[in-house]
């Protein structure tokens, strides 16, 4: 028999949800594990939005799973009545996939929400969403979803229909025109009057350079995005969540006088050493993640940002050289640059400019409720 259990936010509770996804993959050689300690405390933190986590079993194995919010602050930003669904998994049958959406979908519902949309993440990071739709040929780069095919076929047997497509591109570091952007980039910063820096983190000046990393992305924050036009708080969140993460020599920041004009953040993918780990520190993991974080060769480029009165002056182009020269320094091969929103015509042509090609996407899928 098919049954859905809503899940309590503890430990205990939680860890079945957690952990569905290890047996769901246990064969798939490019799924690449969360630490399972680190999402358990990520999903029993209690927030101000209402949220439920919702696990389908059918007998006592459980067989799909997926978690449903809404987001007050999103909400009075878009004077929309939206609800989120995200972290959907299933085996291989429609019928639990129905019985997961279906519980989602209803719950939102009665919180008064008239559209479902997802899979998403609730916050503003922006570094994981859609369902993988095109590009199964490897791992994924670090923080980007993964999904068997079959979960598109199973969203729009149940009712969903496009959202919106987001866009993951390929680039070998010797495929950079460099020759070309050596000569455009000097001239660019004498004209317009900036200047290109490494954002290295400080006890003395962390409190600053989050502060002009949150004036960028608000200032150059595109209307169409749906997203939080996020506060130094929700800055601050991010960045000591994914700190562990962080090179200082591949995160840009562009400066006009003492003004911070735009901003590129790139990760090593460190997903190269995730899928080793198998998502347990213990008791080699630790040991994984020291021995190889300075032999990874690939990066993701997740972040680019231009305030108005820049764009269009090479201030983009200045940054992605300087990563350039960095991520070279440190043994990088290839970089992602992703996920760029289909509706963002100004960042998918700076992307494809930079030598790039087009070869994921992931899809965000909606539903009337």
């Amino acid at each position: 028999m098919i049954r859905v259990e809503i899940l309590a936010q503890t430990r205990a509770a939680m860890r079945p949800f957690v952990m569905l996804p290890f047996a769901l993959y246990k064969n798939d050689p490019n799924w690449v594990a969360p630490l399972i300690g680190e999402q358990l405390k990520s999903l029993c933190e209690k927030t101000a939005d209402p949220r439920r986590f919702f696990l389908v079993y059918d007998e006592n194995k459980p067989v799909a799973r997926v978690m449903a919010g809404a987001d007050t602050r999103l909400n009075e930003r878009l004077g929309k009545k939206y609800g989120y669904i995200g972290l959907f998994e299933c085996m291989q049958r429609p019928d639990y996939a129905r019985t997961a959406l279906d519980a989602a979908c209803a719950y939102l519902k009665e919180e008064g929400m008239e559209m479902v949309i997802g899979p998403t993440s609730a916050d503003f990071d922006d570094f994981s969403k859609g369902l993988l739709v095109q590009g199964f040929d490897g791992p994924p780069v670090i923080f980007n979803p993964y999904n068997p095919p079959y979960y598109a076929e199973y969203f729009e047997k149940c009712g969903f229909k496009k959202h919106r497509d987001h866009f993951a591109y390929f680039m070998r570091m010797d495929g950079f025109d460099l020759q070309r952007v050596e000569e455009i980039v000097p001239r660019a910063k004498r004209r317009f009057g900036f200047r290109v820096q490494k954002l290295e983190f400080t006890k003395e000046n962390e409190q600053r350079l989050l502060g002009d990393v949150t004036r960028v992305i608000r200032e150059a924050f595109p209307a169409e995005w749906e997203l939080n036009i996020p506060t130094y708080e929700d800055i601050a969140k991010v960045f000591s969540a994914y700190r562990r993460y962080y090179r200082p020599e591949m995160t840009m920041m562009a400066y006009a006088g003492n003004r911070p004009i735009g901003l590129v953040v790139a990760f090593p993918n460190y997903n190269q050493l995730l899928i080793k780990m198998k998502g347990r520190i213990l008791p080699f993991g630790w040991l994984k993640f020291l021995l190889g974080k300075n032999k990874i060769y690939g990066a993701r480029c997740n972040m680019q940002f231009v305030v108005p009165e820049y764009q269009n002056m090479g201030v983009n182009t200045a940054m992605f050289y300087e990563a350039y020269l960095e991520a070279k320094k440190l043994g990088i091969q290839w970089v992602e640059g992703s996920t760029v929103d289909e509706t963002n015509a100004a960042s998918i042509n700076n992307t494809e400019k930079m030598g790039t090609h087009l070869y994921r996407v992931y899809r965000q899928y909606e539903r009337e409720l």
